[in-house]
């Protein structure tokens, strides 16, 4: 009886001390892994040598974390058995010697929780000598592994920052409140982010399960436009006393650093802030294609979009999320968000004299885009439609026989206005309003972007498919425009169609011979 008790007495202490740990810790423990390649691409192919000199690589973690260990695994491969030893510091702290081998090699290089930091951390590559042959390092088949503990959450508008910048973990959803029939200040917060995270995020609709929150407050009694940390509902908002205070708070958002701000952000804050992005030389128009477009070679982007007009035809409701990605996407092949640009859901209200970019399905029966479209677009249009299942040839009981879900696909095209060749016009639609903004979050996070070609284009899940008679040449009309494809439902239904047609007319064949026997007219 008495070992029995002990026994309960001692699990009933042993459930007491891990309750009371579990209480005091109130940590949870993560492992995040992700390719290098994801936190560079341009690090997918690294030569390491005397000519390039010493590579550094970076990886930023959040301020909210705690990092307790690591592990960097390197995909190198040396240029030849002499090639002089690789040597590894990261945070100039942990120093490794990796000697070459015949071939390929994958080197696993531990890293300590006293090592990391929060924030930016750097890793860098060189050669133990100049005078041997170097390295190649391969960012696909290298990643970095961290374990760590949240133990904090943002608490001012430089964490928030900071939150959008990191790499581990990474922020994916974001939600913008939606303001109705204000498409400027959302795209502009959507460039803003991107801009800060290097990458377009999944914009959402709803704030519940988002990573990051933004809204808008009208205030008579502020003294002008601000930025402020609400860590409620809400993790930013941006504050004005009219529409043209919020503008302003937006393009202050999009274009200088909060990174060391505290609970508010003033345009008097802005004087000192570091800026957010740069305007750089544009290189020469090699073209008049996508691919221009996607290398920020047009000048959609002058002068922050100054001389651009942005017709969002959704401007409401889940619409307008596939804008956001466009536009941020659009926003990190600039190097700037379009701050100045001209925002809208009515082509019609633009400026003239701009060069204009469609977002939205409903872009397709706006005059001023297709007006002017070249015959590639129409193509491409057309294998959307193919491509989703929805053929053009007869319809019957459409609701029995629907076709099965779409899948999401988008189209786009760029081309010189035909009325003022110094005018640009670019267009990003769908004929499935339900898949597009499935379809602009694969191209703004993908290597879609960059495989854009053609004066238009089709893409979704599969791949990017560039449409551009310039080169192959004008197709004929069965080419261009397909023929009758019909499926054999609707074959069916047809000759179903056409059999009831000759029953009905032999019956009144029948009934007017009858007639005539008895002498009726």
């Amino acid at each position: 009886m008495t070992a029995r008790v002990l026994r309960w007495v001692f699990a009933v202490f042993v459930g007491l001390q891990s309750a009371m740990a579990i209480a005091e810790d109130g940590v949870s423990s993560s492992i995040h892994e992700v390719p290098l390649s994801n936190l560079n691409n341009e690090i997918n192919e690294l030569d390491i040598n005397a000519d390039s000199g010493d590579r550094v690589l970076q990886f930023a973690l959040a301020p909210t974390i705690t990092p307790l260990e690591g592990r960097i695994f390197l995909g190198l491969t040396p240029e030849s058995s002499h090639s002089a030893a690789l040597i590894v510091i990261v945070n100039n702290t942990r120093a490794v010697r990796i000697e070459a081998a015949d071939g390929a090699i994958t080197a696993e290089i531990e890293l300590p929780g006293h090592v990391l930091r929060t924030g930016t951390n750097i890793v860098s590559l060189s050669l133990e000598s100049d005078e041997n042959d170097g390295w190649r390092l391969d960012g696909a088949n290298s990643r970095l592994r961290v374990g760590f503990e949240t133990t904090g959450q943002a608490d001012s508008l430089g964490d928030v920052e900071a939150l959008l910048a990191s790499d581990i973990p990474p922020i994916n959803t974001v939600f913008i409140e939606d303001r109705r029939n204000d498409v400027m200040l959302e795209a502009v917060i959507a460039q803003g982010i991107a801009m800060r995270m290097g990458r377009a995020p999944e914009f959402v609709q709803t704030a519940a399960g988002a990573d990051i929150r933004f809204g808008f407050l009208v205030d008579a009694t502020l003294t002008g436009p601000e930025i402020r940390f609400s860590g409620a509902e809400l993790d930013v908002v941006l504050a004005g006393r009219h529409q043209q205070d919020l503008e302003t708070a937006a393009r202050l958002f999009a274009s200088r650093s909060i990174r060391l701000a505290d609970e508010t952000f003033t345009v008097a804050d802005a004087l000192t802030s570091a800026a957010i992005g740069s305007e750089t030389t544009r290189v020469e128009i090699d073209g008049q294609t996508l691919r221009e477009f996607s290398q920020a070679r047009l000048p959609f982007g002058d002068g922050r979009g100054a001389q651009t007009a942005v017709v969002i035809t959704e401007p409401d409701g889940t619409g307008r999320l596939a804008a956001m990605s466009i536009m941020a996407r659009t926003s990190l092949a600039h190097g700037t968000a379009w701050i100045y640009a001209w925002y809208g859901s009515e082509s019609d209200n633009a400026p003239e004299d701009r060069n204009m970019v469609f977002i939205g399905t409903a872009a397709l029966s706006d005059r001023n885009l297709l007006s002017g479209a070249p015959v590639e677009f129409r193509t491409a249009l057309r294998a959307a439609v193919e491509r989703a299942g929805r053929r053009t040839g007869l319809r019957l009981s459409s609701a029995a026989y629907a076709d099965e879900a779409a899948s999401a696909a988008g189209v786009a095209t760029v081309f010189a206005d035909p009325q003022n060749p110094t005018r640009w016009i670019a267009g990003f639609t769908s004929p499935q309003a339900e898949g597009f903004n499935r379809a602009s979050e694969i191209l703004s996070r993908s290597a879609h972007w960059s495989a854009l070609s053609g004066r238009a284009a089709l893409w979704d899940e599969s791949g990017v498919t560039g449409y551009d008679y310039s080169v192959v040449g004008t197709p004929s009309l069965a080419e261009r425009f397909g023929l009758p494809d019909f499926s054999l439902r609707e074959i069916a239904a047809l000759l179903f169609l056409l059999t009831l047609l000759f029953v009905l007319r032999g019956a009144w064949r029948r009934r007017r011979v009858h007639d005539k026997s008895r002498g009726w007219k």
